[in-house]
């Protein structure tokens, strides 16, 4: 008995439907089971994660600091040392950057929250009378049972207990210690990173060869195409996120200097390094620059959060969307769709995860769709021409 292609395409979406029926009805031992493998394989996904993101300084670096040569004699030497080195450097400028930001960032916002906790008490009796002169916000405030002692005790105590979790990372170096001591995961995804960046050809043509032994040329060359099209994309979309960040940070920065806000440097900075986090990082920011400036002026720190809320949205409507989605090919809505429901499913590293895959999903997808159009054009005209041929040969 002989099938036709038409109902193998048919019984294979029968079986789709099943399988997808079974997993939806039963998605509780499928997300037990996909976070178990999760939990084993955590230092291998670590590993990726972070080669696919210094992957794109140490392509960088590779292609303007090692350039080959004319010289055949030196272009060898070169083409040997380009990517040990290239991975050293491209360790040593991440390692320099994140200890600069925690040296300049940690030690400010402990002196900050130290100077708020004493100063705690005479802030919340000017918040009270602020609140006081308002009855709408009076009446929340009491139905809600908050007074000035309470609050005053309760901000105190939680700004006391950041100030000594801070104070204990103040210290660059036993910050960096009990990272790298405390959480083993991460040394083995480092070590799986380095790996997977010296050896990434060498891992691109054992995957290639597997997909040619199991699949047909035709799928094997579009795989192909879609895993260079990922790594495409992501560096793309690490490149515009870090612009959008810079972007943002410097413009907050200088917005600071012209409202005449307290250390508009370090609060440029801070907000530059947070909105490397899409949606949320940069009222992260924000709550640390209020911080910042209140040690100086309360209403200050009020306007500064207007101001901040104000680029905030300018960004998120109209610069995020633009340059990040113009980085990876994707429409501004289908951004925003990425952030949002990456955010939801998988917390901070989702979002900024969220919209490279989302990227990659809708150029596969709309490879595969364009494909099997163009395959029903080509389809519908050879049949229409045998027709016409028919018709003339009838006649």
């Amino acid at each position: 008995m002989r099938f036709t292609k038409r109902f193998k395409e048919n019984a294979l979406l029968i079986a789709f439907g099943i399988v997808l029926f079974v997993l939806l009805t039963n998605y509780r031992v499928l997300l037990d089971v996909l976070g178990y493998i999760k939990d084993i394989l955590f230092p291998v996904i670590l590993g990726c994660i972070i080669a696919f993101i210094l992957n794109v300084p140490m392509s960088a670096i590779e292609k303007y600091v090692f350039r080959t040569p004319k010289d055949p004699k030196k272009a060898k030497v070169i083409e040997k040392i380009k990517r040990p080195c290239s991975i050293v450097l491209t360790l040593l400028i991440t390692i320099g950057i994140v200890v600069l930001l925690v040296a300049l960032i940690i030690p400010s916002l402990a002196k900050t929250i130290s100077s708020l906790s004493e100063n705690i008490p005479q802030i919340v009796d000017h918040i009270s009378e602020k609140i006081a002169g308002n009855k709408a916000l009076s009446s929340i405030f009491k139905s809600f049972d908050i007074t000035a002692d309470n609050l005053s005790e309760n901000l105190t105590n939680w700004l006391k207990n950041g100030v000594s979790a801070l104070q204990s990372m103040d210290s660059t170096m036993s910050f960096a210690q009990a990272i790298f001591s405390s959480i083993i995961d991460f040394v083995l995804g480092i070590f799986f990173s380095i790996y997977i960046l010296a050896q990434k050809e060498t891992l691109k043509r054992q995957a290639t060869k597997v997909l040619s032994a199991f699949l047909p040329e035709r799928a094997t060359n579009k795989a192909g195409r879609i895993g260079q099209k990922s790594v495409d994309t992501f560096g793309r979309f690490l490149t515009g996120q870090c612009t959008d960040a810079a972007l943002f940070g410097t413009c907050c920065m200088l917005g600071c200097l012209a409202f005449g806000f307290p250390d508009p440097v370090l609060i440029g900075i801070v907000l530059a390094v947070s909105a490397l986090i899409p949606l949320i990082g940069a009222t992260i920011g924000m709550i640390i620059g209020f911080l910042l400036i209140s040690v100086t002026s309360v209403t200050q720190a009020f306007w500064f959060c207007i101001f901040v809320l104000v680029m905030m949205q300018l960004d998120a409507n109209f610069i995020y969307p633009r340059i990040v989605g113009n980085s990876v090919g994707l429409p501004p809505l289908w951004v925003l769709f990425a952030v949002t429901v990456g955010g939801r499913t998988f917390g901070v590293l989702g979002m900024f995860l969220a919209v490279p895959v989302c990227a990659i999903v809708y150029s596969a997808a709309s490879e595969i769709v364009n494909d099997r159009l163009e395959r029903r054009k080509k389809l519908k005209e050879a049949r229409e021409s045998h027709k016409a041929k028919k018709a003339d040969s009838s006649q």
